[in-house]
């Protein structure tokens, strides 16, 4: 099993140096919300072809609007980033959260060439509280976690913390896709979602860590609809709104 595990390794590095080094190759993307914006096609085939997940895309774009203030926490290579920078406009805001360096080293590439000037990339995990953490990098580039036995030590900031120091604005909607720490950004985003009661686009990993997230948000005063019908233990994506 070590034998089998270092050549997974050995694979996992050899990747990430290939996508690092093919990082300036861009191309137009052909369809889709973000039709005609430059994207590396190495961090991902369906970005490029303008294919990816169409149904959750279009929801989001259903909620956000010219103006508003996005958080996107866990924002991989910034999909979700450049959709809500191109809908919020130059009035509005997108801050984007993201601890993996090569997730963070494409998603700088995409808003800079692209000129996504109203997008703030911070370099953190969003948790319950400001700290270090570690997290695992040994998986696909879209599902790096937060884990006690994490490979890489990150920068770790809570929503809260950074609104009550004025970092960061009341936010309109916050997407929130961290592959099972989503307990963690809500227990560190109380005041916020108290105070700017802001639309919350989640996807929850497995059904405990599911219900939790559906206790928090009835506890909270929200409604919820699940975007797309799936098994009781599949990752749901969950769209909840204050209620009046």
């Amino acid at each position: 099993m070590p034998a089998f595990r270092g050549a997974d390794r050995m694979i996992e590095s050899f990747s990430h140096v290939l996508k690092a080094l093919l990082l300036p190759f861009a191309f137009r993307i052909r369809q889709g919300p973000l039709q005609g914006l430059k994207w590396v096609a190495v961090s991902g085939s369906k970005f490029v072809r303008g294919t990816y997940e169409p149904g959750q895309s279009a929801a989001f774009a259903g909620c956000v609007c010219r103006g508003d203030v996005v958080f996107d926490v866990g924002a991989h290579v910034g999909y979700y980033t450049a959709l809500a920078s191109l809908l919020v406009g130059a009035e509005g805001r997108v801050i984007a959260f993201e601890p993996r360096p090569l997730n963070l080293r494409f998603l700088r590439r995409h808003v800079a060439i692209n000129r996504l000037n109203n997008v703030t990339i911070m370099d953190a995990g969003v948790g319950a509280s400001p700290g270090v953490a570690r997290f695992e990098t040994h998986t696909g580039t879209g599902t790096g976690h937060l884990s006690e036995q994490g490979n890489l030590e990150v920068k770790l900031v809570s929503l809260d913390d950074l609104f009550c120091r004025g970092e960061v604005p009341k936010p309109s909607l916050i997407k929130i896709d961290v592959e099972g720490a989503e307990q963690q950004v809500l227990a560190g985003a109380g005041e916020i979602i108290k105070t700017a009661r802001p639309i919350l686009f989640i996807s929850t990993h497995g059904s405990e860590n599911h219900h939790a997230v559906m206790n928090y948000l009835a506890a909270h005063g929200y409604s919820h609809e699940l975007m797309e019908e799936r098994g009781p233990d599949s990752d749901q994506e969950v769209l909840a709104r204050p209620r009046a």
